[in-house]
């Protein structure tokens, strides 16, 4: 990563020779000297340029304090001279972002939200471990967070399109200027989407919202070549120490539609995010918790439709951390685990295990008796919780460190 650091830091610095030779070629009397200062000055702006006289040093600063100098003979090669220069830092700015995308439930999904309550919960939540990473990370990389809350590894798998979802049932769409009302399409009692996985029901956007900057990714969608956006009303409460939901769905139709038509049983549901992430730069994939798999040779079924889908090579597989109704005690989670290390190697990180072995350690935080107590039973030590399941900020501080040197070691 230090190579990419210094790249990125002295590519317009390095861009610029080539601008000034591109200059020297149209007259050989322009520049009575070139030099090439590598200083620093705070506070300076991305382009500036000072001449007193037509003898005296233009200085152009750039990226950080590190400037040009250049003695220039008149004013209108000064000119041409600064035109040129600017075309090669505006070319090299341009430069592709590596696009890191992290799929995910809630463990992955962002904590923040819109207004006042978007606010809070990111007071009190602190940041997901996308946000940390992206901050550990050069310039040149950006992070695609589709975490979304309460999903199963099917749900998920639907959104980034290794298997989608489609339609459980004939949906009529009717003509545009007689529609009054969005398209009711499904609830708790009628699933309205099915996993072309295994024909199960696949729940979307309960959680999240279905705007296009969404961590869903779904909207718009398209269904037979026709754009649509799909949105849900969901309600939440826990009761008897379990959460319990209700939900509707509705579709809103994009296009104009000149007659009533129906869209049949089965038409796929292709997302957003299949149209648009894929051939990123790379992928990670933290999923599970919710189920969703029937075992864990279900689960690795799955994790390879996913990278096979993204077309990327790069990508990173780390696995759930807590026993849930698939993985029922630490027992079966040790041979899950062994079985995704057997299966994806130094592509994979057993999250469990870290924050068992290593994880306060390296928040920095000491040890309790109720900590010393779950990490003999081989269980996430609490001070890194905050519900049993979802991890305080030095428990997705940590996540992210974990990732990054992960990064690093595959040289991504």
């Amino acid at each position: 990563m230090a190579n990419h650091a210094i790249t990125h830091t002295f590519r317009g610095v390095l861009y610029i020779p080539t601008a000034w030779v591109s200059l020297c070629l149209f007259t050989t009397k322009a520049v009575e000297g070139l030099e090439l200062q590598n200083r620093q000055k705070p506070d300076t702006p991305l382009f500036f340029c000072s001449q007193s006289n037509n003898k005296e040093p233009v200085r152009f600063w750039v990226f950080g304090g590190h400037y040009v100098v250049c003695r220039m003979q008149n004013k209108g090669l000064f000119m041409g001279f600064m035109a040129i220069t600017l075309l090669a830092i505006i070319s090299c700015s341009d430069e592709e972002k590596k696009q890191i995308v992290c799929w995910g439930d809630s463990l992955t999904a962002p904590h923040t939200g819109k207004g006042i309550k978007g606010m809070v919960k990111r007071i009190v939540k602190g940041a997901a471990y996308p946000e940390y990473l992206e901050g550990m990370l050069e310039d040149n990389y950006e992070i695609i967070n589709c975490g979304v809350g309460g999903e199963n590894t099917l749900t998920i798998m639907a959104r980034q399109g290794a298997y989608p979802m489609k339609l459980a049932h004939d949906v009529v769409i009717f003509k545009s200027d007689e529609a009054k009302f969005n398209t009711f399409i499904g609830n708790n009692d009628m699933s309205a989407f099915v996993s072309s996985y295994n024909g199960k029901s696949v729940t979307p956007l309960l959680q999240c919202g279905w705007d296009e900057d969404s961590p869903a990714q779904i909207n718009p969608c398209t269904i037979n070549d026709k754009n649509f956006h799909i949105s849900s009303e969901a309600k939440f409460w826990k009761e008897e120490g379990k959460y319990k939901f209700e939900y509707n769905y509705f579709m809103d139709a994009d296009d104009e539609w000149t007659a009533t038509d129906t869209l049949k049983e089965g038409s796929i549901v292709n997302t957003y995010a299949m149209k648009n992430l894929r051939n990123k730069y790379a992928n990670i994939f933290f999923i599970g918790q919710n189920g969703g798999f029937d075992d864990v040779a279900d689960l690795i079924r799955q994790l390879k439709a996913m990278i096979a889908y993204s077309k990327s090579k790069r990508y990173i597989v780390i696995s759930f951390h807590k026993p849930n109704g698939v993985m029922k005690t630490i027992s079966r989670m040790k041979e899950m685990e062994d079985s995704l290390n057997q299966c994806f190697g130094k592509h994979y990180i057993n999250l469990r295990e870290y924050m068992v072995t290593r994880g306060l350690a390296d928040a920095g935080l000491e040890p309790t008796q109720e900590d010393n107590d779950s990490i003999a039973k081989g269980q996430v030590p609490p001070q890194m919780m905050t519900d049993g399941c979802h991890f305080t900020t030095k428990g997705y501080e940590e996540i992210a460190k974990l990732v990054y040197n992960k990064i690093v070691e595959l040289g991504y």
